[in-house]
């Protein structure tokens, strides 16, 4: 699948619907969400199986004053081609991590060109079983008025939602940092751990914004409502985070000239 999005949309939302609209054969209306996103974008418009189907979309966009950014499914960005951090120290120069493969970086702030912090959304649904006995009229009249009530269940099911929050970090020539709040070892921390877990976590994404000045920030993907503006309605934030992760990794990295 290739996935075609649009970048550094400035000027007026019902102009920029329109000239959207024509592009893609959609109405102006359903358009109009997809150019008026925080920032500019990025922000998905549609999608093909076909690559050539997405260059022409592409060339048609840039000639509506567009800019196009093309992802193609199977080189997107995913845990294969990430390095996974068990713990981080901060050194005055650098930042020292270990991998959960046991790799050993040194990573100067310098060379950290973003930061991009969100929250994976993880679902479940959870059964309850309850047993009440009720009256049964059947069942008293049958046995004589011996056995007057019988056993109901009843299951319930409650839906949960999670976050799973993480801060990736990318820089030149090299797979992207990935810092998961439930997968970190902070006693690394020493005098500044915190009393909790989502306090560890927070200090370290505070103080990596603080000495990694070169960096862009983004947080966007924190919320389900960020997620859900990147990707567009075809899809589903639970299901599709490597591709908001991937696009606003590739959109915000690339020039925008």
């Amino acid at each position: 699948m290739y996935i075609v999005a649009i970048h550094h949309v400035q000027g007026s939302g019902e102009e920029l619907a329109r000239s959207l609209a024509c592009v893609l054969g959609i109405t102006p209306y359903e358009a109009r969400p997809r150019v008026t996103t925080p920032g500019g974008g990025p922000a998905i418009v549609t999608s093909f199986a076909a690559t050539d189907q997405a260059h022409d979309c592409a060339i048609k966009l840039q000639a509506g004053g567009f800019t196009p950014v093309l992802i193609d499914s199977e080189q997107m960005e995913t845990d294969r081609s990430r390095l996974l951090v068990r713990q981080v120290q901060f050194t005055p120069e650098a930042l020292h991590v270990v991998t959960q493969a046991e790799q050993q970086i040194s990573l100067p702030y310098g060379e950290i060109n973003l930061l991009l912090r969100g929250a994976g959304i993880i679902s479940t649904i959870e059964l309850e079983t309850t047993t009440k006995k009720k009256f049964a009229l059947g069942r008293a009249v049958a046995t004589g008025g011996l056995m007057m009530r019988k056993k109901v269940k009843t299951v319930t099911a409650t839906a949960n939602q999670d976050r799973e929050p993480f801060c990736h970090l990318y820089t030149t020539g090299q797979p992207p940092l990935v810092l998961r709040q439930a997968d970190l070892d902070y006693s690394t921390l020493g005098e500044n751990r915190q009393i909790s877990r989502d306090a560890n976590f927070t200090w370290i994404c505070t103080e990596l914004r603080h000495r990694c000045t070169n960096a862009l920030w983004d947080d966007r993907l924190q919320t389900r409502p960020g997620l859900a503006q990147v990707l567009g309605p075809s899809f589903d934030p639970e299901r599709h985070l490597d591709l908001a992760i991937t696009l606003i990794a590739q959109s915000l990295l690339q020039p925008s000239g």
